[in-house]
């Protein structure tokens, strides 16, 4: 399918594109709200600026994608592959990242207020300024992340997690409290 050809059937009223193939495609400002993209390849595409709310990119290929500045609230990307992701300043704000792989992904100053990372990969990952108040990191694999300036206000982390990322659970948030389970 050609870009042009997802947009008239966007505009048609279409929203299921799962399977699509669009690898290094330029699209950034797409509005492409509640669409289904399950199982897309959208390897080194250009989706920034754009408007993906609610939508399905469960088992993604989304490898060295360009979502910076995108609004993607209650989106899905279950089992995505999301490595070397640009998503600095979006707002994924209530996302279902349940088992994506986030490593080394550029996550500065996203919003990831009450998105589910269980069993998130965010191995070497930037979260420097990201909001990640009430999210459960407590499966995540955190290995080598940083974390600088990271709102960690109501987040859970393991006493381990904690340790390893060099925050103080007792000292951690002025504005609310961190969980450590």
């Amino acid at each position: 399918m050609q870009t042009v050809q997802l947009f008239k059937s966007y505009s048609a009223g279409r929203r299921d594109f799962s399977g699509v193939d669009f690898r290094e495609a330029w699209m950034p400002g797409l509005e492409l709200n509640q669409a289904v993209l399950q199982g897309a390849d959208l390897t080194g595409s250009n989706l920034s600026h754009s408007s993906l709310r609610e939508i399905d990119l469960t088992g993604a290929m989304l490898w060295r994608a360009n979502l910076a500045h995108a609004q993607m609230q209650r989106a899905v990307f279950v089992r995505a592959t999301l490595i070397r992701c640009q998503l600095r300043h979006s707002d994924l704000q209530r996302c279902n990242l349940a088992e994506a792989d986030l490593r080394l992904a550029d996550l500065r100053n996203t919003n990831l207020s009450y998105s589910n990372l269980n069993d998130v990969q965010l191995c070497y990952a930037n979260l420097s300024g990201a909001n990640l108040r009430g999210v459960d990191l407590s499966t995540a694999d955190l290995t080598g992340a940083i974390i600088d300036g990271v709102d960690l206000a109501s987040c859970r982390l393991t006493r381990n997690q904690a340790a390893a990322l060099g925050v103080d659970i007792e000292h951690s948030s002025e504005s609310g409290r961190m969980l450590a389970v």
